[in-house]
């Protein structure tokens, strides 16, 4: 028994709608993103009006979750992860300021700039000195380091993350950022 006309157009008429469904979906897909993108940056604006008001550990809160809902190579996330870090340094909560600045130099990893990240690991570093974990400040520090040893970054660049190292034999230590 052949196939009619009728149940090949059925069945090539299935294989096409088949064929556009993941074009379909990916364009539907596009709009949760811009979505996040308009909610992130509201609650950037949020915790700015936060800020002024002194509330710091829950502007700290909405940067955090602003930086969430951004792509990584997005500088605002960067600068969002940045700022809830010294804002939970400022209330005394240094584990979380030491978490979103390590967070804030995978952003910049991600955006391709090796000096904010390296800077940003010193930052984290710095602060795991100040709570006494050795372990932290050496695996922070390392990466900072390894980041100094870049060919992509200039000498000026390579100078302003070494200055912030000094060596001592069996210790790190780390120097406040100028």
């Amino acid at each position: 028994m052949t196939p009619s006309l009728t149940s090949r157009l059925t069945i090539t008429g299935a294989l096409l709608a088949t064929l556009a469904l993941p074009a379909a979906l990916s364009a539907q897909y596009q709009l949760p993103t811009l979505t996040s993108a308009a909610r992130a940056d509201s609650l950037h604006l949020a915790a700015a009006a936060l800020v002024t008001a002194h509330r710091w550990g829950d502007a700290a809160r909405l940067h955090r979750r602003s930086a969430e809902l951004r792509d990584p190579e997005d500088p605002l996330g960067f600068r969002c992860l940045k700022e809830a870090a010294e804002l939970e340094y400022a209330s005394g909560d240094r584990s979380s300021a030491r978490t979103d600045m390590a967070a804030a130099a995978g952003h910049a990893l991600a955006r391709g700039d090796l000096r904010g990240a390296a800077l940003a690991y010193l930052d984290a570093a710095w602060i795991a000195q100040e709570q006494n974990n050795p372990r932290k400040v050496w695996e922070l520090g390392h990466r900072a380091e390894m980041l100094a040893d870049s060919p992509l970054l200039g000498a000026k660049d390579r100078a302003a993350i070494l200055d912030r190292i000094t060596r001592t034999p069996g210790a790190v230590q780390l120097a406040v950022s100028k």
